[in-house]
């Protein structure tokens, strides 16, 4: 019997398999694994493209990420003058952010599926290409069914554009720095937050809501210019990052349930953290913006730091994250009505979230029990799911309990997702007792056998 990656894990009751096996060691608590040798023709981790290359290539995505996602959180900003613009309620433009999610949580797994047969630089040339059709439709929108038109055309766009983008970046570079690039493609993301968001607003208040509209589109056609000449023509089982380096449906599952509940127990508090922020903690209305880009900002260094620990510590990474996640939503439950405790709790949300999102993504291609490309897809639509639930969730708490109550909820579910991670080998209390009993140096077990 062969054991191969799609059919098999490390710790998989299966019988041994009859390859020759090579040890292959991840500081994660001291534990290696044992997987099958490479077949002939294998890549053995070397990376498609010269390395200059791939890193033009990943400042271009990086910089398409920093597009995608400032325009997923325009409404944030614009909801306002998209209200007035176009006679609506504010309560009907915050219906954009819905159509955005529902959109990825459905559309993504199937667009990966179909771009199977495409290089990664074919789907994200299409994904970009989809993007700016998008963008024009929203831009020159008069009434709001266009505008929702446009914003669930970009959302196929940012489904496709998500799903390959991760395995593509990594795969160009060696396996042993996929966590550093990798934290270097989310950088553009974060960067939404603490420049395209504000920046957009200020647009929209200088001129138009339909201006923020037409700057991302003018920026999206010179990514899709740069990229069709940056980015490398490899097929996806050609990159590094093609399969899991550790594949295991079991692993996977456990990445895809802690991060839907991370996402959710974000979504539920900070959907509605400008109420928070006013009526507990007792801010002014004028200074909830620079109270969130202070988080924001912190995220993006932390994000840009974070990427060195993942390859080392890609486990340990998503524990400390998450332990960090619930102390600051603990510490908003508590005493949010604090203002320097807000304050804390405001820079270590940038901390612990950023650590999140970079850990957790990392991980799950490590142990993706498949094509990266479409299983990335399906984390895209977990993690979707979250920021669909979890306002669902937090609006219900606002409306009966109050805007105190809302990290409580984070508590929980921000716990429930600790706990998940815990169930990894060996972060399970008892299974770290036993390997401590089982650390036995050579010179301990010596003695203990010398007659």
């Amino acid at each position: 019997m062969t054991l191969t990656p799609d059919s098999a894990a490390p710790g998989d009751n299966l019988p041994t398999p009859e390859l020759h096996t090579a040890v292959v060691a991840y500081p994660v608590a001291g534990e290696g694994a044992i997987l099958p040798e490479p077949t002939a023709g294998a890549t053995e981790g070397a990376p498609p493209v010269p390395h200059r290359r791939a890193l033009a290539a990943l400042t271009v995505l990086a910089f398409a990420a920093f597009a995608f996602v400032t325009a997923e959180v325009l409404p944030l900003g614009l909801m306002g003058p998209m209200a007035e613009g176009l006679g609506v309620a504010e309560s009907t433009v915050g219906l954009l952010i819905t159509i955005q999610a529902l959109t990825i949580v459905v559309g993504s797994v199937p667009l990966a599926a179909a771009a199977k047969r495409l290089t990664p630089r074919t789907a994200l040339l299409i994904a970009l290409g989809v993007f700016l059709a998008g963008l024009l439709i929203a831009a020159t929108a008069g009434t709001f069914a266009q505008l929702a038109l446009g914003r669930g055309i970009s959302a196929i766009a940012h489904a496709l554009f998500w799903a390959v983008v991760t395995p593509a970046a990594a795969g160009m570079f060696p396996p042993q720095v996929r966590g550093r690039m990798v934290s270097r493609l989310l950088l553009g993301g974060s960067g939404a937050g603490v420049i395209g968001l504000p920046a957009s607003t200020w647009l929209a208040q200088q001129a138009s809501w339909s201006t923020p509209y037409w700057v991302i589109a003018g920026s999206a056609a010179v990514l899709l210019v740069a990229l069709a000449v940056l980015m490398p023509g490899f097929r996806a089982e050609e990159g590094t990052a093609a399969r899991g380096e550790l594949p295991s449906r079991a692993m996977f599952a456990r990445v895809l349930i802690a991060i839907a509940l991370a996402v959710g127990s974000m979504a539920v508090t900070w959907t509605y953290i400008t109420p928070f922020l006013e009526r507990v903690a007792g801010f002014s209305t004028a200074s909830v913006p620079a109270l969130l880009a202070l988080g924001g900002v912190v995220g993006t260094l932390t994000t840009a730091f974070v990427g060195r620990y993942l390859d080392r510590w890609p486990v340990r990474s998503a524990v400390v994250g998450l332990a960090l996640l619930v102390t600051m939503f603990a510490g908003l439950a508590v005493a949010g009505s604090s203002v320097p405790v807000t304050l804390a709790m405001l820079v270590l949300q940038g901390f612990s979230w950023s650590i999140v999102v970079a850990s957790h993504l990392n991980w799950g291609m490590r142990h993706a029990p498949g094509r990266t490309d479409v299983l990335m897809a399906l984390y895209q639509s977990l993690y979707n799911v979250g920021n669909m639930l979890g306002p669902l969730a937090g609006g219900a708490i606002l409306a009966r309990h109050g805007a105190a109550w809302l990290p409580a909820a984070s508590v929980a579910l921000s716990g429930a997702a600790f706990v998940v991670v815990l169930t990894v080998k060996p972060w399970g209390l008892l299974g770290r007792m036993r390997a401590a009993r089982r650390a036995v140096s050579p010179a301990r077990e010596a003695r203990r056998t010398r007659p």
